[in-house]
């Protein structure tokens, strides 16, 4: 889009499209704004858009020295703009939120995000937080829940330290009846961090539950996410022919 006088109206949409990017993942980087306005806002230039938003407090900043890094999240304007978003009342930012691995976890979904809408149609991205509602603290819930057009649910699993066995196994499980017994998602989208994660995970993932894994996991890391690409059905393919591979194969809730 080129650069010149915009509309009122074609300014606050901006902002807004904005604002719901950083509701949903509760914070974020100058650089992943600057990304997220490239690709999703289609606009080039991405200065004015964040400064303007600074300086009229729909969106908030604070340094934390333990990252060298800037943090941005959503000011009061920026709430009171996005305030038909049905869990706005929930949405909160503590400090703490950005400490050292939950910063590079968050990256590692930030990315992930960026990565998947360049090759799916997604209707609604759900994280974390906004899933966690209501629940009991020690339940355990995806990092993500991806909807697409056609209702499949994916829940999400970004993957950025070793897991042990029975943390796996346990994991595992809990997808076995989340999937199987009550519905509630379609298949699990696990990605690594790492190509060396991914590697380690795809072996121990099929040697606990080979047939769950092979209908319901699909695996990949953010080099393979890049391309579109999953392991699934024990082979590499495109994330889009795998869930058209779920479809075909009934195991999308009807």
């Amino acid at each position: 889009m080129k650069r010149g006088r915009i509309t009122q109206e074609e300014q606050a949409r901006r902002i807004k499209l904005l604002a719901g990017f950083l509701f949903t993942f509760r914070y974020a980087t100058r650089t992943q704004m600057e990304t997220f306005i490239q690709l999703i806002v289609n606009i080039s230039h991405t200065r004015w858009l964040i400064d303007y938003s600074l300086k009229k407090d729909f969106v908030s900043v604070y340094y934390e020295p333990l990252l060298r890094t800037k943090i941005y999240y959503l000011g009061p304007k920026g709430k009171q703009l996005i305030s038909q978003e049905a869990m706005i009342e929930y949405y909160h930012f503590e400090k703490s939120y950005a400490g050292i691995n939950t910063f590079a976890h968050q990256n590692a979904t930030v990315e992930a995000f960026f990565m998947l809408k360049s090759h799916l149609n997604i209707q609604e991205w759900i994280c974390e937080w906004a899933l966690r509602v209501g629940k009991e603290p020690r339940e355990k819930i995806p990092d993500g829940l991806l909807v697409l057009p056609d209702g499949t649910r994916a829940a999400l699993e970004v993957e950025t330290r070793y897991k042990k066995l029975d943390v796996l196994r346990y994991f595992v499980k809990r997808y076995h009846y989340d999937i199987t017994r009550v519905s509630r998602y379609d298949c699990v989208l696990v990605i690594s961090a790492s190509r060396l994660n991914y590697e380690g995970l795809k072996t121990r993932l099929y040697n606990i539950a080979p047939e769950l894994c092979a209908s319901r996991f699909f695996l990949s890391d953010l080099g393979m996410l890049e391309q579109g690409m999953c392991f699934y059905q024990n082979k590499l393919i495109h994330l889009e022919d795998a869930f058209g591979i779920l479809r075909q194969n009934g195991e999308k809730k009807p």
